[in-house]
């Protein structure tokens, strides 16, 4: 089978999405189908792009530069960082579908000149662009459309736009994915939402891991102190650090003696640097900078404890964030907070993967186990192993995403 792949996001830029298409093309290829990739130029690192002799890739668009954070001070870093993110909201906000229509068009037009035809047209999305690009492209080969919803665009629980916009977007969005033949998405609830709303067949694909990431990767820890590590963005409003630090706080205040180090690493986070401040925490929570997927990958597996940090709202109840399947990888308890009825969370207390709490004194008491552990052992247990470590691997996720693809495609035949 030929399968065209469409996503602006791919290696070497450093994005979970780009993990997250890098891997259906890599394991798709090496099941013996013929893959391209439709994506953009970049400029950014970070990210082997995987090789395969059935795997090709073709670029449209002019790079992108890849950010660069401010390393002058912590404050600054962290202004510098809210009114980037100010100003991109505000510039999509003025721009339909998104900041990557000409990159659509581009990608289109590239692939209009191919003699090749797919079997298969695969979008990822978002962006809103992705998706008119898949559509437009399983028309001129016609060829049967198969939407992966990373994200839900205009049914998001993120939608950045006012009631208006969404309107306009979601009547866009219908008529571009009416004629699919399958559409999957990160989680069951998301799922569903799809197909109440398309009634069309729909499949639930995670996010994963690879276990060969690991395999050079031990858990070696030094030192006494617990080594608590979050690697990612701190979204304002969304990923509070709040419940976290306070707990952390009230560890202190109960234990003086407690030995902690709490490490961020990523976008200069503003809300940790404020949290922080408050609570008195200069001297146990730091922010290492941004660093390579490679680099984040090491980090997670040589810390005692990982933190994630999810929104705590009922819309965020489908919502998985791709870093939570590199936490099973790493094999290192997850200390969470955000939506406790939510599917992350869920996860993590039905395979025994670490902790789920918002309550400040139950985070300071799991702090202070995994902390007396360390002193006693010099390490911090590992989740016992279970199917998590075998069903939330990419391999098995692109497998499972394969599957589906056939069936669609051969119903559809």
């Amino acid at each position: 089978m030929r399968i065209l792949l469409v996503c602006p996001f791919f290696p070497p830029e450093n994005k979970i999405a780009a993990v997250r298409i890098a891997k259906f093309a890599e394991h798709w290829a090496r099941a013996g189908h013929e893959v391209r990739v439709l994506t953009q130029q970049s400029s950014a690192t970070g990210l082997a792009e995987p090789s395969d002799p059935l795997l090709s890739v073709y670029r449209a668009g002019a790079p992108r530069a890849a950010p660069s954070a401010s390393t002058a001070s912590k404050a600054r870093a962290s202004l510098l960082y809210r009114l980037a993110s100010e100003a991109y909201t505000r510039a999509l906000a003025l721009v339909w579908p998104d900041l990557f229509r000409k990159w659509g068009r581009q990608a289109v037009a590239l692939a209009k000149r191919w003699e090749w035809a797919p079997d298969v047209v695969v979008a990822s999305v978002g962006p809103f662009s992705s998706l008119i690009a898949g559509s437009r492209l399983a028309r001129h080969f016609r060829a049967p459309l198969v939407v992966d919803y990373r994200d839900l665009l205009s049914m998001s629980t993120y939608y950045p736009f006012g009631s208006l916009r969404r309107k306009i977007d979601g009547i866009a969005e219908k008529r571009l994915v009416k004629n699919a033949v399958l559409l999957s998405s990160v989680s069951e609830p998301l799922v569903e939402e799809l197909r109440e709303r398309y009634r069309l067949p729909a499949q639930v694909v995670t996010n994963g891991f690879d276990p060969k990431d690991f395999e050079q990767l031990p858990y070696d820890p030094s030192g006494r102190e617990l080594r608590v590590t979050y690697c990612g963005w701190v979204t304002p409003r969304r990923s509070d650090p709040r419940p976290f630090l306070e707990g952390v706080r009230k560890l202190l205040d109960a234990h003086p003696e407690a030995q902690i180090e709490v490490e961020f690493y990523g976008p200069p986070p503003g809300p940790v640097f404020r949290a922080s401040a408050e609570l008195g925490l200069e001297k146990v929570v730091h922010y290492r900078g941004k660093v390579t997927h490679e680099e984040s990958l090491a980090i997670q597996a040589n810390s005692d404890l990982l933190l994630l940090l999810l929104w705590n709202d009922p819309g965020a109840v489908g919502v998985y964030t791709g870093k939570i399947f590199e936490y099973i990888g790493a094999r290192r308890p997850i200390l969470m907070t955000g939506y406790e009825s939510g599917a992350p969370a869920l996860l993590i207390r039905d395979h025994g993967l670490g902790m789920t709490s918002n309550d400040p004194e139950q985070i300071a008491e799991y702090l202070w186990l995994r902390a007396q552990e360390k002193q006693r052992t010099g390490r911090v247990s590992a989740p016992v192993e279970n199917e998590a470590t075998t069903l939330f691997t990419r391999e098995a996720q692109s497998r499972l995403m394969l599957d589906a693809i056939e069936r669609a495609v051969v119903g559809r035949s």
